[in-house]
């Protein structure tokens, strides 16, 4: 059973990110929702003199200090909610910069990522009963798919507010991906 997980999981992997690959690069899926920021010479500028570390940052935060007594909380909590109704809002994943990109880096990086998923999915599909059909296999990595989008292309949707065309187009190209590395997996991995 190891050597069918095994080989479902490197046929799972490979196929799927030739898919995802497809997907991003023939659809234009992976660009859906998403907008070039306006002014973005001074935005930057702005950026590189106030933001110093990398990190992932929520605008606006709220004061969450430890000592803080309960009228002090109740009194940061309406500031926050006012800075909110406001705006703007939004998160901002950061990096100061000083480091080369390396596409290659980061298209090894969604290979390794694409495997490891295949293989926990080879590995779900070992589980399925003895006599599972083809077809419910198949299923059984869609449903797997799903769950994974709706686990976090969902979530970010709801709360950092990323748009929903980006998270709809997102959420079918990995659905659809998976749904080929299904078909491509569910032969090699059964009881």
């Amino acid at each position: 059973m190891a050597r069918r997980i095994i080989v479902g999981g490197l046929i799972g992997g490979v196929v799927v990110y030739i898919a995802l690959s497809i997907v991003h690069m023939l659809t234009g899926l992976g660009e859906a929702g998403v907008r070039t920021m306006p002014n973005e010479d001074a935005v930057m500028a702005a950026m590189r003199s106030s933001i110093h570390e990398p990190g992932f940052y929520y605008f606006p935060a709220a004061d969450e200090s430890a000592r803080m007594t309960k009228e002090q909380k109740d009194s940061e909590g309406q500031r926050y909610l006012q800075k909110y109704q406001q705006g703007p809002t939004g998160i901002l994943v950061y990096h100061p910069g000083g480091e080369a990109f390396s596409f290659g880096k980061l298209l090894a990086n969604q290979f390794v990522i694409n495997l490891i998923e295949a293989f926990l999915a080879a590995g779900m599909l070992a589980l399925l009963p003895v006599g599972t059909s083809y077809g419910m296999r198949v299923f059984a990595i869609v449903l797997l798919s799903l769950f994974a989008v709706t686990g976090t292309n969902a979530e970010y949707w709801n709360w950092y507010g990323f748009p929903g065309k980006y998270e709809l187009a997102y959420s079918l190209g990995t659905v659809l991906s998976w749904t080929v590395g299904g078909l491509a997996m569910a032969p090699f991995v059964k009881r």
